[in-house]
């Protein structure tokens, strides 16, 4: 029976209260959504077209940069079919079809930022920075500056088998729980109405939302936590690993102009990447944040929602509004750091040439001596 003359936004907007609000506000959220699509997919095509060093996985994982487009793309083409079925009402009397196209439109999605922090982890192994530690011996730039006791604590970092390990096991619980979830939705929705109005459902349907919306949450604040602690550690350590090859040093010595333009291709180069890894980490951060935040009236007070209609349209404006935004600016930097057409060039000829000019000059010390 229906308690509400509100379109119940998650599931439908035909005749009901709301009905045209919604219908204009999701057409416009399917334009937003084609702009991240559209732009994953042919980026990613641009890196494999053009980039013979692309490659989809890596050691028994997705690429980083490769694996956060192909999902992001899916999952901003499953957001658009998700609006597309609403606004045309198609699968009415399949709601389990309905409930799992909505969820897949978040699970392809994390999926892909998982990817991206499975990278992450890799980049900082790759670099060989020591795990957590008190050895003396085991010091970053910056604390063995700062530390007057000659010791440091430096950032716990898993190993590799554990990052994969982590990250299939995390791939495998969102999509086993949002599926399972989402069907038992899916199956106790009274789909015998003639509209998508509000109706009270029953109790396994509550509990059934309250965990989908409960997972999705989690996994928000689980990459949020993650990004704003490893995420920054990783640039810290990108810009100590900068200041260790010595480029900055060689700015104002006697080389020659060659050579400079070289290191200042690879001063550029880490520069891109810097702002890449800085705008992927507030962007995400941005938007786990959001939904760490409203996700939890979705999963605790779910039929209070549809007691007024600003409240879902609110919901609804800022999370398509701040989701496709955010992924269009880090698209954008990830677009300009890849379009530097020295970047790989440019950062291994500058560092054969500073290598060989400190081994030059090591070699005249060494005869002065």
């Amino acid at each position: 029976m229906s308690t509400s003359n509100i379109c119940e936004f998650t599931y439908g907007i035909h005749n009901c209260e709301g009905s045209k609000e919604y219908k204009i506000l999701y057409i416009i959220c399917i334009v937003m959504w084609f702009i991240p699509c559209i732009f994953s997919f042919s980026l990613l095509y641009w890196k494999f077209k053009y980039r013979k060093n692309s490659k989809l996985f890596i050691d028994k994982l997705f690429a980083p940069l490769e694996g956060f487009l192909l999902w992001n793309g899916i999952s901003n083409l499953a957001h658009i079919i998700h609006y597309v079925v609403i606004l045309g009402n198609f699968f009415s009397g399949y709601p389990v079809i309905r409930e799992l196209i909505f969820a897949f439109s978040w699970s392809f999605g994390f999926v892909g930022i998982y990817s991206f922090i499975a990278g992450m982890f890799q980049s900082i192994l790759c670099m060989k920075f020591e795990q957590f530690t008190t050895s003396a011996t085991h010091r970053t730039l910056e604390n063995a500056n700062n530390d007057s006791r000659n010791r440091s604590t430096t950032v716990w970092i898993p190993k590799g088998y554990q990052v994969t390990i982590s990250f299939w096991a995390l791939t495998f619980l969102l999509f086993a729980l949002t599926t399972t979830f989402s069907i038992i939705m899916g199956l106790n929705r009274n789909i015998v109405r003639e509209n998508d109005a509000f109706m009270r459902h029953n109790k396994p349907f509550l509990f059934a939302n309250g965990f989908l919306f409960g997972t999705l949450w989690f996994n928000c604040v689980l990459i949020f936590t993650i990004l704003r602690y490893y995420g920054r550690n990783l640039v810290r350590i990108i810009k100590e690993s900068f200041t260790l090859t010595g480029i900055q040093d060689t700015r104002d010595s006697d080389v020659p102009d060659r050579i400079k333009r070289k290191l200042e291709n690879a001063k550029n180069t880490f520069e891109a990447y810097i702002n890449e890894l800085r705008t992927f980490n507030y962007g995400i951060c941005a938007l786990m944040l959001w939904f760490s935040i409203s996700l939890i009236p979705l999963a605790v007070i779910y039929e209070r929602i549809f007691k007024t209609l600003w409240i879902g349209l609110l919901l609804t404006a800022i999370s398509n509004f701040l989701t496709s935004t955010c992924l269009t600016i880090v698209l954008i930097k990830i677009l300009k750091a890849e379009l530097n057409p020295y970047r790989e060039e440019a950062t291994a000829e500058a560092l054969i040439e500073l290598n060989e000019m400190n081994s030059y000059f090591s070699e005249v010390d060494s005869s002065e001596v």
